[in-house]
């Protein structure tokens, strides 16, 4: 019995976190393009070479397993002093099972300007509108897109210059001289010619919107304080 109790006890083989079933799928066939996985609180995020979105999108959409038949959103990130500067992410969502993933690429060279990205359009038609949106805002281009490469924007009118969810873009929606901060001008002082004109700003300044008729004739009631109004009396 004292044999028995001085003899060391084993040390318990350390718990293994379980694997996520998609990223299993996505090791076993595209081992090549994955370049991260990263779990945290139940969450499973997938980094994948850009070349490879469209392919991975289809065969997470068709595997009978896994069913990925909800495209739920498709966004952008830019991190300008990274390199790839964007990425590009998309949701996924199981109607059957109810997983979720994400999967992430980074595109966009220091000196590319417009970065581009295949279409999941052909995998999932929503993706037209959310390809299109972020071709708007971020000025990322989606070869395989029914509009490629034109990609006519979405949310801001059609002469509009820049992408506005860009870090760089300046607070204005254009670009000011020193001292404006920010891109900010009182609306009492000018500004330079050949700036404002995707604003409602003129170079004179902001203009003054006069009282209408209606309102510069219509008496001013005032109520005595404590007494209520008529609605609750």
């Amino acid at each position: 019995m004292a044999d028995e109790q001085q003899q060391p006890q084993q040390p318990l083989p350390a718990p293994t976190a379980p694997v996520d079933p998609t990223e299993a799928f996505i090791r076993a066939r595209f081992a090549a393009d994955l370049i991260e996985a990263t779990n945290y609180r139940g969450e499973t995020t997938l980094l994948l070479r850009p070349a490879s979105i469209a392919a991975v999108c289809l065969a997470l959409r068709d595997d009978p397993a896994l069913r990925y038949n909800f495209l739920a959103d498709i966004t952008a990130v830019d991190w300008p002093e990274r390199e790839p500067r964007f990425d590009v992410v998309y949701h996924l969502l199981s109607l059957e099972t109810r997983a979720v993933v994400r999967l992430k690429v980074r595109v966009g060279a220091p000196d590319e300007e417009t970065p581009e990205v295949p279409s999941v359009v052909a995998v999932w038609p929503t993706a037209n509108w959310l390809e299109r949106e972020i071709r708007d805002l971020f000025g990322i281009t989606f070869p395989g897109h029914p509009d490629y490469p034109a990609m006519p924007r979405l949310l801001m009118p059609t002469d509009w210059v820049g992408h506005p969810l860009r870090k760089d873009y300046p607070l204005a929606g254009f670009s000011l001289p020193e001292p404006h901060w920010g891109g900010q001008v009182p609306f009492n002082q000018p500004m330079a010619p050949g700036i404002g004109r995707q604003t409602l700003r003129t170079p004179a300044g902001a203009p003054e919107i006069p009282p209408s008729p209606e309102s510069a004739d219509r008496p001013v009631r005032r109520r005595a304080r404590g007494k209520p109004s008529p609605a609750n009396e």
